[in-house]
Protein backbone atom coordinates (compact mmCIF):
# COMPACT_ATOMS: atom_id res chain seq x y z
CA UNK A 1 0.00 0.00 0.00
CA UNK A 2 1.47 3.30 -0.65
CA UNK A 3 1.35 6.07 1.53
CA UNK A 4 0.84 9.72 0.73
CA UNK A 5 3.56 11.78 0.75
CA UNK A 6 3.05 14.25 3.51
CA UNK A 7 2.53 10.96 5.97
CA UNK A 8 5.72 9.61 5.03
CA UNK A 9 7.32 12.90 5.94
CA UNK A 10 5.13 13.42 9.32
CA UNK A 11 6.02 10.35 10.02
CA UNK A 12 10.20 10.39 9.77
CA UNK A 13 9.94 13.78 11.09
CA UNK A 14 8.41 12.53 14.60
CA UNK A 15 10.95 10.33 16.49
CA UNK A 16 9.80 7.40 18.46
CA UNK A 17 12.12 5.25 20.44
CA UNK A 18 11.21 1.90 21.37
CA UNK A 19 12.43 0.66 24.92
CA UNK A 20 13.94 -2.89 25.22
CA UNK A 21 11.76 -5.38 27.26
CA UNK A 22 9.21 -2.58 28.40
CA UNK A 23 7.00 -5.30 29.71
CA UNK A 24 9.40 -7.30 31.58
CA UNK A 25 8.50 -10.37 29.89
CA UNK A 26 12.38 -11.33 29.02
CA UNK A 27 13.03 -13.28 32.71
CA UNK A 28 11.74 -15.57 34.57
CA UNK A 29 9.96 -14.42 37.62
CA UNK A 30 12.54 -13.85 40.26
CA UNK A 31 13.24 -12.07 43.28
CA UNK A 32 16.61 -9.70 43.54
CA UNK A 33 17.05 -9.83 39.34
CA UNK A 34 17.50 -6.79 37.57
CA UNK A 35 14.99 -6.80 34.21
CA UNK A 36 17.03 -8.17 30.68
CA UNK A 37 17.36 -5.27 28.63
CA UNK A 38 17.95 -2.64 32.05
CA UNK A 39 20.39 -1.77 34.43
CA UNK A 40 20.52 -1.93 38.36
CA UNK A 41 20.00 2.08 39.66
CA UNK A 42 19.51 0.91 43.23
CA UNK A 43 22.14 1.38 46.11
CA UNK A 44 25.22 -0.75 46.02
CA UNK A 45 25.07 -2.82 49.29
CA UNK A 46 20.77 -3.15 48.56
CA UNK A 47 19.12 -5.66 46.72
CA UNK A 48 18.19 -4.91 42.85
CA UNK A 49 14.57 -4.90 41.70
CA UNK A 50 12.17 -8.04 41.17
CA UNK A 51 10.35 -9.79 38.42
CA UNK A 52 6.94 -10.43 40.02
CA UNK A 53 4.74 -11.59 40.91
CA UNK A 54 4.64 -14.47 43.06
CA UNK A 55 7.54 -12.81 45.47
CA UNK A 56 7.21 -11.59 48.66
CA UNK A 57 3.40 -12.22 49.01
CA UNK A 58 2.62 -9.87 45.45
CA UNK A 59 -0.27 -11.34 44.13
CA UNK A 60 -1.48 -9.02 41.64
CA UNK A 61 -1.74 -9.92 38.04
CA UNK A 62 0.23 -8.37 35.19
CA UNK A 63 -1.17 -5.42 33.14
CA UNK A 64 0.45 -6.96 30.06
CA UNK A 65 1.74 -10.39 29.58
CA UNK A 66 2.63 -12.57 32.34
CA UNK A 67 5.36 -10.40 34.94
CA UNK A 68 6.24 -6.90 36.02
CA UNK A 69 8.97 -5.04 37.88
CA UNK A 70 8.44 -4.66 41.34
CA UNK A 71 10.66 -1.74 43.31
CA UNK A 72 10.78 -0.90 46.85
CA UNK A 73 11.83 1.81 49.23
CA UNK A 74 13.46 1.59 52.80
CA UNK A 75 13.48 2.71 55.74
CA UNK A 76 17.15 3.52 55.76
CA UNK A 77 16.83 6.05 52.78
CA UNK A 78 17.85 3.72 50.12
CA UNK A 79 15.29 2.57 47.19
CA UNK A 80 15.91 0.71 43.70
CA UNK A 81 15.40 1.80 40.30
CA UNK A 82 16.59 0.84 36.60
CA UNK A 83 18.07 2.33 33.64
CA UNK A 84 18.23 1.91 30.39
CA UNK A 85 20.48 3.37 27.43
CA UNK A 86 18.72 4.44 24.48
CA UNK A 87 18.83 3.73 20.97
CA UNK A 88 18.52 7.72 20.39
CA UNK A 89 18.83 10.77 21.72
CA UNK A 90 16.16 12.65 24.13
CA UNK A 91 17.49 16.36 22.87
CA UNK A 92 17.44 19.38 24.68
CA UNK A 93 14.51 21.54 24.66
CA UNK A 94 12.26 18.52 22.42
CA UNK A 95 9.16 17.54 24.12
CA UNK A 96 8.33 13.83 24.36
CA UNK A 97 5.45 11.45 25.93
CA UNK A 98 6.18 8.28 27.93
CA UNK A 99 3.18 6.40 29.57
CA UNK A 100 3.54 3.78 32.09
CA UNK A 101 1.39 1.44 33.76
CA UNK A 102 2.00 1.65 38.01
CA UNK A 103 0.61 0.52 40.76
CA UNK A 104 1.04 -0.92 44.45
CA UNK A 105 1.09 -4.05 45.95
CA UNK A 106 -1.24 -4.07 49.00
CA UNK A 107 1.35 -6.62 50.27
CA UNK A 108 5.28 -6.72 49.75
CA UNK A 109 7.11 -8.23 52.79
CA UNK A 110 10.61 -7.98 53.41
CA UNK A 111 12.81 -7.44 56.29
CA UNK A 112 12.89 -4.07 57.85
CA UNK A 113 16.81 -2.93 57.12
CA UNK A 114 16.53 -0.49 60.86
CA UNK A 115 14.57 -3.39 62.92
CA UNK A 116 15.93 -6.72 61.45
CA UNK A 117 12.39 -7.84 61.72
CA UNK A 118 9.70 -8.64 58.67
CA UNK A 119 7.18 -6.24 57.66
CA UNK A 120 4.78 -5.07 54.80
CA UNK A 121 6.69 -2.56 52.35
CA UNK A 122 3.01 -1.14 51.68
CA UNK A 123 3.49 2.59 52.04
CA UNK A 124 2.99 4.86 48.72
CA UNK A 125 5.44 6.21 46.59
CA UNK A 126 5.92 7.58 43.42
CA UNK A 127 8.28 7.28 40.16
CA UNK A 128 10.88 9.28 39.41
CA UNK A 129 12.21 9.66 35.63
CA UNK A 130 15.83 10.69 35.22
CA UNK A 131 17.55 11.79 31.93
CA UNK A 132 21.08 10.94 31.65
CA UNK A 133 24.04 11.82 29.57
CA UNK A 134 26.42 8.69 29.38
CA UNK A 135 29.47 11.02 27.68
CA UNK A 136 28.89 14.18 30.30
CA UNK A 137 27.67 12.71 33.83
CA UNK A 138 24.67 15.34 33.36
CA UNK A 139 21.11 14.10 34.51
CA UNK A 140 18.03 15.92 35.37
CA UNK A 141 15.07 14.62 36.71
CA UNK A 142 12.51 15.13 33.79
CA UNK A 143 9.27 13.55 35.40
CA UNK A 144 7.84 12.23 38.18
CA UNK A 145 4.51 10.68 39.53
CA UNK A 146 1.65 11.58 42.20
CA UNK A 147 1.52 9.28 44.80
CA UNK A 148 0.78 5.60 44.13
CA UNK A 149 -1.34 3.98 46.58
CA UNK A 150 -3.81 2.31 44.40
CA UNK A 151 -3.93 -1.84 43.92
CA UNK A 152 -4.91 -1.64 40.64
CA UNK A 153 -3.10 -0.89 37.14
CA UNK A 154 -3.49 3.05 36.15
CA UNK A 155 -2.14 4.50 33.42
CA UNK A 156 0.48 7.01 34.06
CA UNK A 157 1.24 9.73 30.85
CA UNK A 158 4.64 12.15 31.52
CA UNK A 159 5.63 14.95 29.59
CA UNK A 160 9.69 14.91 28.82
CA UNK A 161 11.42 18.19 28.31
CA UNK A 162 15.15 18.22 28.90
CA UNK A 163 16.14 21.62 29.12
CA UNK A 164 19.84 20.56 30.54
CA UNK A 165 21.36 18.51 27.67
CA UNK A 166 20.69 15.83 25.72
CA UNK A 167 20.59 12.51 26.98
CA UNK A 168 20.98 8.95 25.88
CA UNK A 169 19.89 6.97 29.55
CA UNK A 170 16.60 6.52 31.16
CA UNK A 171 16.37 6.09 34.78
CA UNK A 172 13.05 4.84 36.22
CA UNK A 173 13.67 5.48 40.45
CA UNK A 174 10.96 4.27 43.28
CA UNK A 175 11.05 7.00 45.59
CA UNK A 176 8.77 8.12 49.33
CA UNK A 177 5.62 9.77 47.84
CA UNK A 178 5.40 12.89 49.88
CA UNK A 179 4.34 12.47 53.95
CA UNK A 180 5.89 9.34 53.55
CA UNK A 181 9.42 9.39 53.62
CA UNK A 182 11.52 7.18 55.17
CA UNK A 183 8.85 4.26 54.94
CA UNK A 184 8.72 0.70 53.94
CA UNK A 185 7.21 1.49 50.34
CA UNK A 186 6.81 -0.45 47.02
CA UNK A 187 5.83 0.34 43.12
CA UNK A 188 4.94 -1.94 40.42
CA UNK A 189 5.64 -0.96 37.10
CA UNK A 190 4.05 -2.62 33.78
CA UNK A 191 4.04 -1.85 30.07
CA UNK A 192 5.62 1.13 29.41
CA UNK A 193 5.60 3.05 25.98
CA UNK A 194 7.93 3.81 23.77
CA UNK A 195 9.24 7.75 24.25
CA UNK A 196 7.49 9.89 21.51
CA UNK A 197 8.38 13.32 20.48
CA UNK A 198 5.83 15.23 20.34
CA UNK A 199 6.47 18.10 17.21
CA UNK A 200 4.39 21.26 17.42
Amino acid sequence: MLLPAFFLVSLQAQQTIRLQNPSFEWDEREAGLTPGGWMNMGAENETPSDIQPGWFGVKLEAQDGDKFVGMVVRDNNTWEGIGQKLNGWLKKDSTYTFSAYLARSNNYQSVSRITGLEVNYKSPTILKIWGVNTRTGEEELLAESSAVSHSIWTLYTFTLQPSMADFDEIDLMAYYAPGHEGKNGNLLIDNCSAIVEVKE
